[in-house]
C-alpha cells in the first residue's frame, strides 16, 4: 500500500508543478491605496527524475520523495486600478446665430425724405393795365366813373403743386457726420384775368393807361367803345420755382428725446416769372379790321450761395416736432426779357390783308425790346416746421409748413415802363412802329419775393 501511494505522489508531482497558478501581471497603479504583497519566492527547479529500475517481477522499488515546494493555499490580492475621470468640453457646433441689432447713431446710416408741396408764390406786382366805365363813355383819368379793372397793385396767383426730395448718408461709423442732397420744384401754373365789353359784360368801354412821353400827361389808349370798336383784353402771369442744395450734416446734441444737427453747404434757388398782356380789337370805323397786340415780360432769378442752418428734432413717444432754419448768402443773377408783337388784319378786295410787326407791342417798343441782365448780392432764408408721428422703427409721416424768401429779385410787372409815344404804336398810327423814340426804356427794378405753403412728407432711415 505504501508503495502504491508513493508511486501516485511521484506521478502527480510534475502535474502539480505544471498546474501551479501563475499570478497575472498587475499593472502599476496610478495611486495605490496600500502597498502590494511581497512576491512569492520562485519555486526551486524539480530534480530530474532518475530512471527507476523495476524488478523483473514488476514490483516498484521505493525511492525517497523530493520536495517540490509549498503549494499556495491563497491567491494574491489584486488591487483594482482606479483612474480619475477627466471631463473635456464638448466641441462647439458651427451655427449661424442671429446677431443682435447694432445701435444706430444720431443720423442713421442712410435716410430719404419724400415731400408733396402745395405752395403759394407771392403775388406779382403789376401797375394799372386796364381801366373802364359802365356808362359806355371812354375812361378818363380822375373821373369817379372810371375804375381800374386789371392791376393797380398786384395780380393774384394760384397754389402750385410740387415736390421736394432729400437723400443723405453718414460718412463715419459713429453716424454723427454725413451729407444730404435736396431737390425741390413747383410746377408751372398760369393765372389769367380778362376784361371785355362783349354782350353780357358790365363794362361798356375800357382802355390801357399810359403816360404820353411828349406831353407828360396820363392818357388812355381806348380799346372798346360802343359803336366804334369792341375788344377783349387779358393779363396772364406764370411762375416756376425750383432749386437744389448740398449740405454737410453734423450732430451737435444727441439726447434721448432731442437731437440738434448743424448744416453747412451750397444752395441754388431759381424763380422764373412771366407777364403777358394781350388784346384783340375789332374796329368798325377808322381802318376797320382786327388788331392784335401782345407784350411779354419775363424775369429770371438764379441765386447761388453758401448756406448755414440748424435742424432740431424733439420726440415724445411716437409723436415728434421738427424745426429747420437755414440762411444762404450769395449772388442773384437777374435777367429781364421783353418782347412785343402787332398783327393787323384788314379787309381788301378779294380777301384779308395781314401785316405783322415783331419787336413792338404797346408797352414793348424797339427802345426797350431785348434782354437785360445784372448780378446783385442777395439772402435766401428758409424756415420749416413739421409735426408728425413715427411708423415702425424706420419711418415717419408728417404735415409741415415751409417759407422761402428771396431778398432781391426782379419781377415782371416792375419792368413795365408806361411812358410811351403814341405815334410809335401801330394800333394808334395804323402804319407800324416808329424807331425814333427813347421811351419806353429798359429798366431793372428790384423788389423781393417769397413762396410758402403746406408740406406732406414721408421720412425713412435705414
Amino acid at each position: 500500500m505504501r508503495t502504491v501511494l508513493t508511486v501516485i505522489v511521484f506521478a502527480l508531482a510534475p502535474v502539480a508543478a505544471v498546474a501551479q497558478p501563475i499570478a497575472p501581471p498587475v499593472p502599476p497603479p496610478l495611486a495605490p491605496q496600500s502597498p502590494p504583497p511581497a512576491p512569492l519566492p520562485p519555486a526551486p527547479p524539480a530534480p530530474a527524475a532518475a530512471e527507476q529500475p523495476f524488478l523483473k517481477t514488476g514490483t516498484e522499488v521505493s525511492q525517497p520523495l523530493t520536495a517540490v515546494g509549498p503549494v499556495p493555499t491563497e491567491l494574491p490580492t489584486l488591487t483594482p486600478r482606479i483612474e480619475e475621470a477627466k471631463f473635456e468640453p464638448a466641441p462647439k457646433l458651427e451655427t449661424n446665430p442671429i446677431e443682435a441689432p447694432v445701435a444706430r447713431g444720431p443720423l442713421g446710416p442712410q435716410w430719404s425724405v419724400y415731400e408733396l408741396l402745395y405752395w403759394w408764390p407771392m403775388r406779382q406786382p403789376v401797375p394799372a393795365l386796364a381801366a373802364g366805365t359802365r356808362s359806355g363813355f371812354p375812361p378818363v383819368v380822375g373821373d369817379p366813373a372810371t375804375s381800374v379793372l386789371i392791376g393797380g397793385n398786384s395780380v393774384g396767383s394760384q397754389p402750385h403743386a410740387g415736390g421736394r426730395f432729400t437723400t443723405g448718408s453718414s460718412l463715419n461709423n459713429a453716424e454723427t457726420f454725413g451729407y444730404e442732397v435736396t431737390y425741390m420744384f413747383l410746377g408751372t401754373r398760369t393765372y389769367r384775368e380778362t376784361v371785355t365789353d362783349f354782350p353780357g359784360s358790365r363794362v361798356r368801354g375800357f382802355g390801357l393807361p399810359y403816360v404820353n412821353s411828349v406831353t407828360g400827361s396820363n392818357e388812355f389808349l381806348t380799346l372798346a367803345l360802343p359803336g366804334i370798336s369792341s375788344s377783349a383784353m387779358s393779363v396772364s402771369t406764370s411762375t416756376r420755382v425750383q432749386g437744389w442744395e448740398v449740405n454737410t450734416v453734423a450732430n451737435l446734441v444727441n439726447e434721448k428725446n432731442f437731437k440738434l444737427n448743424g448744416l453747412a453747404g451750397w444752395r441754388y434757388f431759381q424763380l422764373h416769372e412771366g407777364l403777358r398782356i394781350e388784346q384783340t380789337q375789332l374796329r368798325f370805323v377808322d381802318l376797320p379790321g382786327t388788331w392784335r397786340t401782345a407784350d411779354q415780360f419775363d424775369a429770371h432769378n438764379r441765386f447761388h450761395g453758401g448756406q448755414l442752418g440748424l435742424h432740431a428734432d424733439a420726440r415724445r413717444g411716437i409723436v415728434f416736432c421738427e424745426l429747420t432754419a437755414k440762411v444762404a448768402f450769395g449772388q442773384n443773377y437777374e435777367v429781364v426779357k421783353t418782347e412785343g408783337m402787332n398783327v393787323i388784319q384788314t379787309p381788301v378786295f378779294g380777301g384779308i390783308a395781314t401785316r405783322a410787326f415783331g419787336g413792338s407791342g404797346i408797352y414793348v417798343q424797339p427802345s426797350n425790346f431785348g434782354r437785360t441782365s445784372n448780378g446783385v448780392f442777395a439772402v435766401v432764408p428758409e424756415g420749416t416746421v413739421k409735426l408728425g408721428f413715427r411708423v415702425g422703427d424706420s419711418a415717419r409721416l408728417y404735415l409741415g409748413y415751409s417759407f422761402i424768401y428771396l431778398s432781391d429779385a426782379v419781377r415782371p410787372g416792375d419792368q413795365i415802363d408806361r411812358t410811351i409815344n403814341p405815334a410809335n404804336i401801330p394800333l394808334m398810327n395804323g402804319i407800324g412802329p416808329v424807331f425814333t423814340a427813347d421811351r419806353p426804356t429798359r429798366v431793372i427794378n428790384r423788389s423781393d419775393a417769397w413762396v410758402q405753403g403746406l408740406t406732406i412728407g414721408l421720412e425713412t432711415r435705414y
